[in-house]
């Protein structure tokens, strides 16, 4: 099997399995008591906070456990936009965001806020943030695109505005994988996902500067100070520890050189189009079999035992018109033929070089839907 759809998720380092598991059996107990095997799994979940933290450059008691991106996310979107409410009811979000975000927006027009959907840019922001605004929200790496998005400048628009936003930070795709500070970023918030860098799934955190107040999705528990009320999963956040030790360890340069190999064979298919900018992130390709039905090539590549995707796997049945490369502005021929290609730290150059052989046999193995491409 060769795998190249870790956007969606990564394969969990055996050690990082067997550690759950042993955690399970030995380190049981709810971590919210007093006793002494209460206070040993709660172990787990003071590891997890000193591994984010550290990979942030932050304090440990700024960093939240969560269930994953999507409850971070959402926590931050609608925690604090409730507690902005008074300040104003503006909101600006960017059009190219994660499901997890951009679908908040629609539930918080529904409550009364009024939501503005600008391009990932800083003149876009610039023109939409107003004193007014309670809440922005920008991604730092496009889950779609690999594109890299302008945060830093982002924030000192907010800042030249005297806006009081709150400025939420998106950072699944990017955590762990490039050079991170939440202080440069100057973000006020900025969600964090153990799986996308081969830890258990099913946990995550949420970084929340210190003095920041959110208002409460959930209620009935005192974890996280009844902010992220719920029994702790504490074998789960000792295995995202672990995958965070692990991960800082590996040769993160391979993504170069494996999107480099990519690039120079698709040069020699005409019909491969390559949608993600020059200046992303090299772990995350996106490109279009223009003249053909990107589902299609898909499952061609799965007869071959190779595996892609087309796009984020919480929206890849909603259609183009919920898609971030139709939200761009791209035509349909190029929406319908899209492939994401995300790399992991297992894959070579020779998986690069067999997927490029499949998609060389496209144009006699799978009939055109386009036919003026």
């Amino acid at each position: 099997m060769i795998y190249f759809d870790n956007s969606a998720t990564t394969k969990p380092y055996e050690a990082v399995s067997a550690l759950i598991a042993e955690a399970e059996q030995k380190r049981f107990a709810n971590a919210s008591a007093l006793y002494r095997p209460a206070v040993e799994a709660e172990e787990g979940i003071k590891a997890a906070k000193r591994a984010v933290a550290g990979v942030l450059k932050c304090s440990p008691g700024e960093v939240l456990i969560t269930s994953g991106g999507t409850y971070s996310n959402n926590y931050a979107m609608f925690g604090a936009a409730e507690a902005r409410r008074r300040a104003g009811k503006r909101i600006v979000i960017s059009r190219v965001e994660h499901p997890s975000v951009y679908a908040c927006g629609a539930a918080l027009e529904e409550r009364g806020f009024e939501v503005v959907y600008a391009a990932p840019d800083a003149p876009s922001f610039e023109a939409a943030i107003d004193s007014a605004t309670i809440l922005v929200a920008m991604m730092l790496v496009n889950n779609e695109t690999g594109q890299r998005l302008p945060v830093e400048q982002v924030a000192g628009v907010i800042r030249r505005k005297k806006a009081p936003a709150h400025f939420h930070v998106d950072g699944v795709q990017a955590f762990g994988k490039i050079s991170l500070s939440v202080d440069a970023l100057k973000c006020d918030s900025f969600s964090v996902s153990a799986h996308k860098l081969k830890g258990p799934k099913g946990i995550g955190a949420l970084y929340l500067r210190k003095g920041t107040r959110l208002k409460n999705l959930l209620y009935g528990g005192d974890q996280e100070g009844g902010r992220v009320p719920g029994t702790y999963n504490s074998p789960a956040a000792a295995g995202f520890a672990a995958a965070v030790a692990l991960y800082q360890k590996e040769d993160l340069a391979r993504f170069e050189r494996l999107r480099a190999r990519f690039l120079a064979r698709a040069a020699a298919l005409p019909f491969l189009q390559i949608n993600s900018p020059a200046d992303g992130v090299p772990y995350i390709l996106n490109v279009s079999c223009m003249g053909y039905l990107g589902e299609n090539v898909l499952h061609f590549l799965e007869s071959r035992e190779i595996y892609v995707s087309q796009g984020s796997a919480c929206s890849a049945r909603k259609g183009r018109e919920r898609s971030v490369l139709g939200r761009m502005g791209l035509d349909e021929a190029t929406v319908m033929g899209a492939l994401r290609i995300s790399f992991g730290i297992e894959n070579t150059e020779q998986e690069v070089d067999a997927l490029m052989d499949a998609l060389a046999e496209v144009p006699e193995k799978i009939q055109k839907r386009y036919k003026d491409v």
